[in-house]
């Protein structure tokens, strides 16, 4: 895919990968739209974004249900020519809980599941506008991984990637997935190193049309 002038949704742009995968794909002059629930960093984003480029847009959602999104993609469809072309689905990740302390597990397993209504309705939005619009679209995986263990984000993240991408396949609809390479003794000066590596791979998912139903590691 040529990603000039494509039309690519980011979710979770408030957050500082969110920032950064916005600011480069700004820079290869593709349309780029904001998408976060957190008014306060999705500001703090565009404020950025808007010394980059003029191209770039911001939706402030109420909330993650079907009812808040349905929205932006019926405003996507409005004002760009045959909707959306990418959704880089980015996973805002939370640290493993432990077996040892007294965790609350039921909102760890509640926030488990509203991350993963999230991305499921993101992508079932965007794939229905895709197949309707006649697009070979692409659908991005990955982990906004700001904490030092990204193991619980893996299984899903490959889950995801695989069904949907053997399930939109025949109407030439992608789907990649990308897991950072963290480690329990990362230090914080490797985010800048990991980031660069994560935005690269993004961008080398939608532009290769032959990757399909992959999960790229960044090292």
């Amino acid at each position: 895919m040529n990603i000039q002038n494509s039309v690519v949704v980011i979710t979770s742009a408030g957050s500082h990968l969110g920032q950064n995968l916005a600011q480069h794909f700004l820079s290869l002059n593709a349309n780029v739209i904001l998408v976060d629930n957190n008014e306060i960093t999705l500001n703090r984003t565009i404020q950025q974004c808007q010394q980059y480029s003029s191209k770039v847009f911001q939706y402030l959602l109420d909330d993650h249900s079907f009812e808040s999104v349905q929205p932006l993609f019926s405003s996507i469809n409005h004002h760009f020519d045959k909707g959306i072309d990418v959704l880089i689905n980015l996973y805002p990740s939370l640290p493993s809980p432990s077996l040892m302390d007294d965790d609350n597990l039921d909102l760890y397993s509640s926030q488990i599941s509203n991350i993963a209504m999230t991305m499921l309705c993101f992508s079932k939005l965007a794939a229905k506008q895709m197949l309707n619009n006649g697009k070979k679209g692409v659908i991005v995986n990955l982990s906004g991984h700001e904490q030092e263990d990204p193991h619980h984000s893996s299984s899903l993240i490959s889950e995801f990637t695989q069904s949907w991408a053997e399930e939109l396949m025949p109407f030439n609809i992608r789907v990649g997935g990308i897991l950072p390479n963290v480690s329990r003794h990362a230090h914080s000066h490797n985010w800048a190193h990991n980031y660069d590596e994560l935005i690269r791979n993004a961008e080398y998912i939608v532009e290769n049309d032959y990757f399909n139903g992959r999960i790229l590691d960044s090292y």
